[in-house]
């Protein structure tokens, strides 16, 4: 099968209050196009971290991660700002959302930056399906949190990237919206073969995953 991502023994440490602490130990996955890969482990495990650097967004000590077979740590941070906005889609739990912009210019500005045209059919859709059609106008702080990330999850799923690295996407939503964000995810990963990796505490993902790995002291193993 075509590899979308792959990491070989990335290590990353942090140092707080005299401590080190090895957040990822030789860690390695291969990730292929079209798969949905679901991450599970305790808080501290390293999960977040992983799919930080995974996403380009932070170095490792040591280590290759590669996306469609190219070491985005090799080369610039210009070509690597470009891999992630073109062929990654983020979904963080702290949102990053922009308070002066509304949802739908929160949800339009991947495209603002890109300089591409809206696609608007799409936008509609996705803001049916995530239940913020009465919320287009609102701006962040008008928000709950759940409504917070469904607006995050819209940002990232709107501009069809072939990776998405998600981080708890189901954290701060109810039981039915959970349920539509992951029907929906289902849904662009069989038509659109779009690539999943879920860090994530809600075993219901463990019923749409193809390959579920389990984080532990900041090392990756497969879960059986």
């Amino acid at each position: 099968m075509e590899k979308a991502l792959e990491a070989i023994s990335i290590s990353k440490k942090y140092k707080s209050h005299n401590v080190v602490v090895n957040a990822l130990n030789e860690t390695s996955i291969t990730v292929n196009k079209g798969e949905i890969v679901v991450i599970i482990g305790k808080s501290g495990s390293g999960k977040s971290t992983l799919l930080n650097v995974l996403g380009g967004l932070i170095k490792p000590d040591s280590g290759k991660v590669l996306i469609s077979n190219k070491s985005i740590y090799d080369i610039s941070e210009k070509e690597r700002a470009n891999i992630r906005n073109t062929q990654c889609g983020f979904v963080y739990q702290s949102f990053n959302l922009l308070n002066e912009l509304n949802v739908i210019n929160n949800i339009r500005l991947p495209f603002d930056i890109a300089g591409k045209p809206y696609n608007v059919e799409k936008e509609k859709e996705l803001i049916s399906i995530l239940g913020l059609s009465k919320r287009e106008h609102f701006f962040p702080e008008q928000l709950s949190g759940g409504e917070r990330q469904r607006v995050a999850i819209a940002r990232s799923l709107l501009m069809e990237p072939s990776i998405i690295l998600a981080d708890e996407p189901t954290g701060n939503l109810d039981v039915n919206s959970g349920k539509a964000l992951m029907d929906l995810i289902v849904d662009s990963n069989k038509n659109r073969d779009q690539t999943y990796i879920i860090v994530t505490h809600d075993l219901e993902w463990l019923k749409v995953a193809h390959t579920v790995y389990r984080m532990s002291d900041g090392i990756l193993k497969p879960e059986v």
